[in-house]
């Protein structure tokens, strides 16, 4: 996962809207807030680089893990490093859980929390097929 797409996972597992946080979002000098939607779309396409203070400014519309945007940056640029283990759809790892009503998510497939899990039928039943299929190979 790419640095500008692991925001976009983020973002949108919080609800938000490129708009909603294009409209919370400061800039100087003072941006329209449809070209502030039209820039946090290129930085979620990774097609304009983030700056520090583009990150702070994002951190305060909504959460994510800023190891995992750093190892996820450096992964980018080639560092030979492992990357981080996130939810395929909401970008969530063990450091940045999903918080639900009964707690913090776990894992349920190697790229899935159980929060997504119970909220994506397909990939649930693609799961609970998978464990069937190994059970009935280990019978």
């Amino acid at each position: 996962m790419t640095p500008g797409a692991y925001l976009k996972h983020r973002r949108t597992a919080h609800g938000l809207g490129i708009h909603d946080v294009a409209a919370a979002l400061a800039t100087e000098p003072r941006l329209a807030e449809h070209v502030r939607a039209e820039w946090l779309e290129q930085i979620e396409a990774d097609i304009v680089p983030m700056s520090f203070n583009t990150i702070v400014a994002l951190r305060r519309a909504f959460v994510f893990d800023l190891d995992i945007l750093a190892q996820l940056a450096a992964i980018a640029m080639h560092s030979p490093i492992e990357p981080p283990r996130l939810c395929r759809i909401c970008a969530c790892s063990e450091a940045d859980p999903c918080l639900g009503h009964s707690g913090s998510c776990s894992w349920v497939a190697e790229d899935l929390c159980s929060a997504c899990f119970f909220h994506e039928p397909a990939d649930r039943l693609a799961i609970i097929q998978s464990a069937a299929a190994k059970r009935d190979v280990a019978a």
